[in-house]
């Protein structure tokens, strides 16, 4: 686990982290398709800032995981609900 004074570089897998906070299956973002949901939700958090884009070490000049952006855009292409919260509002502000 990664800790605040950087002591620790153990590096975490996300798809397994979800696995284990879930305790279900999870399935890799890349793979999702907008027309088979309702709605996208992504909450907020340093997970959203560090995970979804680089926004944690770059700020104003962040990217948003590929696979991130092109969910976004296929939800709201086919005008369907996306809920964002916390600091996860910032990746839809790059992505549009």
């Amino acid at each position: 686990m990664n800790h605040l004074n950087g002591a620790n570089t153990d590096k975490r897998n996300i798809m397994q982290e979800s696995a284990r906070i879930s305790r279900g299956n999870v399935l890799d973002i890349a793979t999702l398709d907008a027309r088979n949901y309702d709605a996208l939700v992504i909450p907020g958090g340093f997970g959203a800032a560090k995970n979804l884009s680089d926004f944690a070490s770059k700020q104003e000049q962040m990217e948003v995981d590929k696979d991130v952006a092109k969910v976004l855009k296929d939800f709201h292409d086919h005008k369907k609900v996306i809920g964002l919260t916390c600091i996860s509002p910032i990746l839809a502000a790059k992505v549009f």
